[in-house]
C-alpha cells in the first residue's frame, strides 16, 4: 500500500503568492511533502507575514508554523515596511541578486492588487483567532522588521515553540532549505 506524503499548505502574506514561493514549493516537494492550497485540510500549515492572521484557531493541522509574524507593538507599520524594503534590496545587492530582487518586486506589485486576500488578512487580524492556535512554531529572522524581537511578550494563549533564523523578513522565499528542518521537527 502506497503511503501518502504529508500535505503542506502555505498562507501567503501581503503582496505575496505562489510566484514568489517557487523555490519553497520545489524544496517542500523534494523533501517529500505534497503541497496543497487547502490549508484547512493540510497536515502542516506555513503562514508568512500577514498570512499568519489567517491561521484558524481550530486549525486541523498537526503543525502550524508562522514565519515573520507581523507584530511589533509601538512600531509603525510604515517604518517596518520601509526598513523591510531596504533590508531586502541590500540583501539581494550584497548577494549579487539585484535582478532577482527586480523580479520579486514585480510579483509583489502584481499581488498587491489581490484586495480580497488583503481584506481577509485585515479581518483576521481584527478577530485575533491566530493568537489561540495550538501546535505552533513561530520563526523570527534576525533582521525581521515586522516581528518584535521580544518574543516572550507576544500574546499567544498557548505558548509556541520559537525558532530564530538569520537574515530578513522574506528569507523563507530565498533560502527555503533553512526552513525544512523547522518543518520536519
Amino acid at each position: 500500500m502506497k503511503q501518502s506524503r504529508p500535505t503542506v499548505a502555505i498562507i501567503y502574506g501581503f503582496c505575496e503568492g505562489p510566484r514568489l514561493a517557487g523555490d519553497m514549493l520545489r524544496t517542500l516537494s523534494q523533501a517529500g511533502f505534497e503541497v496543497t492550497s487547502n490549508y484547512q485540510a493540510a497536515d502542516i500549515v506555513i503562514a508568512h507575514s500577514g498570512g499568519c492572521f489567517l491561521v484558524p484557531r481550530q486549525s486541523k493541522a498537526k503543525q502550524n508554523i508562522m514565519i515573520g509574524l507581523t507584530y511589533w507593538p509601538g512600531r509603525s507599520i510604515v517604518r517596518s515596511l520601509f526598513e523591510k524594503i531596504w533590508n531586502d534590496l541590500r540583501h539581494h545587492h550584497n548577494n549579487r541578486k539585484t535582478r532577482a530582487w527586480l523580479q520579486k518586486s514585480f510579483w509583489n506589485l502584481v499581488y498587491f492588487w489581490n484586495m480580497p486576500h488583503t481584506l481577509r488578512m485585515l479581518r483576521g487580524r481584527a478577530r485575533g483567532e491566530f493568537w489561540n492556535v495550538q501546535s505552533l512554531t513561530v520563526v523570527r529572522n534576525a533582521e525581521d522588521s515586522f516581528c518584535t524581537p521580544d518574543l516572550k511578550h507576544i500574546p499567544f494563549t498557548h505558548p509556541p515553540h520559537f525558532v530564530a533564523l538569520p537574515d530578513q523578513h522574506d528569507d523563507c522565499w530565498l533560502n527555503p532549505d533553512r526552513y525544512i528542518s523547522v518543518i520536519q521537527s
